[in-house]
Order: structure tokens, then sequence, then C-alpha cells
């Protein structure tokens, strides 16, 4: 991007580089529906089109708070995947919606990314919403670096962020000749992420989120970070899985 670009963008707490897709307030497991949507790498919908949201993640924590009328729960929740907005944008066709009153003759074309706008009684303008054309969205070839995992604490971030396996290493038994197996248990990143506790005074803004996730590096070692700063964490297998 244009340094022209950057240095307006990132003058403003309002912009984010990422657009990002939290999971429904309604959804009673949205923990385990991440994690789906991780394991198969991929978004579905069935209105025809992939929502994202380009509100900053640091100016939208009490959103997931606000509860609708209708259901009893928030609309979203603290739950979700950060996409770079750029990348989205450049390769995978994502683009900002168009709001209008329904009587402005928009295009056959453009109609999958238009919504209704009624200041009295419809107003959505607030989610700041962009959209990918389609019902699928297959992420499998998006860059892993330029995506975050979010979550709304730290626990409940390393259990989606981190993968637990079995390294094989074989050896050679000095005394025999033979090579033999040796197992041990590996915890590696396999997403960057953030959890929405971890946001106040020191991450002021969503490039900030960026900049604190630059030290995550995907497939890492983690399990002398996941001692040090909640031992239970490691110690304790997750029930779920």
């Amino acid at each position: 991007m244009a340094y022209f670009n950057d240095k307006f963008k990132m003058a403003r707490l309002d912009q984010s580089p990422y657009l990002f897709h939290f999971i429904n307030g309604y959804d009673p497991s949205p923990h385990e529906t991440l994690r789906k949507i991780l394991e198969e790498k991929q978004l579905v919908s069935s209105k025809g089109y992939i929502c994202f949201s380009a509100s900053p993640l640091t100016a939208i924590t009490k959103f997931f708070e606000v509860k609708v009328r209708s259901t009893g729960q928030p609309m979203y929740q603290p739950w979700g995947l950060g996409f770079s907005r750029d990348i989205l944008v450049r390769d995978f066709g994502a683009r900002n919606v168009i709001y209008t009153d329904g009587t402005e003759g928009i295009p056959d074309h453009l109609e999958w990314r238009t919504d209704k706008l009624n200041v009295d009684s419809y107003d959505f303008e607030c989610l700041r919403e962009w959209r990918i054309k389609g019902g699928q969205f297959d992420f499998s070839d998006f860059p892993r670096g330029d995506m975050i995992v979010i979550a709304p604490d730290y626990n409940c971030l390393n259990d989606l962020v981190v993968r637990f396996d079995m390294e094989f290493t074989p050896f050679v038994n000095h005394y025999t000749g033979d090579i033999e197996e040796d197992w041990s248990e590996v915890w590696k990143r396999e997403w960057k992420g953030i959890s929405v506790d971890k946001l106040g005074e020191d991450i002021l803004d969503d490039y900030a989120v960026s900049g604190s996730t630059i030290t995550q590096i995907l497939d890492e070692d983690m399990v002398d970070k996941l001692l040090a700063e909640s031992p239970l964490s490691i110690l304790t297998p997750n029930k779920n899985k």
C-alpha cells in the first residue's frame, strides 16, 4: 500500500487493517463453532454473501454486551476472525455495503452488496459492513500470517490457536544399533490471535493490535509461553477435544 494511505489511516483510531467476521450472538457454542471454522478453513452463509465488519476491534468491545430485544442475546459474540482488509479487497473481491432506501434503482449485479437504510426503523450502517459474494468463503489459501483469531480471554484463545500433537523422533539405540521410536508431546502455534480482555490502555487501536501479534510466530513451540502465562491451561486437557 502507498505510504500516503498508510500515514493517514494509522493516524485515525476508527480505522483497522482488518475486516472481521464474528460468531452470531444466538450461537449457543461460539467457541466450538469457531474451532470448526478454523478446522474447515471456510465461512458459510445462506444469504449469498459472507459478511465482515470494518469496525475496529478496539472500538467495539462493549458491542458484545448489547442485547438484541427480539432474542435477548447480543448481535455478535467476542469470538471471530480478523482478515487483512487489503488482501480481502485485492485478492478475494471484498466490497463495502451500499446503503439505499430501496427506490434508487440499484443494478442487478450490485444487489448482493446493498442494504436498506431507514434512519427511523432500520439503520445498521453502524456495523460498517463489507461483503464477499458467494455462499462460501474458503480461506485455506489466505496467508495465515495476515489473519488473527479473536477470543474473549487468554485460555479460550490458546485453546483455538495452539495445536497439540505427538512428535516422532527416531533415535539409535547405542547398545543394539536398532532405530527406536521416541514420541514427545508438542504444543505449536497454528494461528495468530488476540484476546478481547487484553485490549485496553496499551492497545489503543487496531494497528496496535496488529503490532502486538508480530512477535507471534506461526508453528513456534508454545510450551514455555503457556507454562509462563497459565500453567493450568497446558496441564489440564480440554474436555471438548
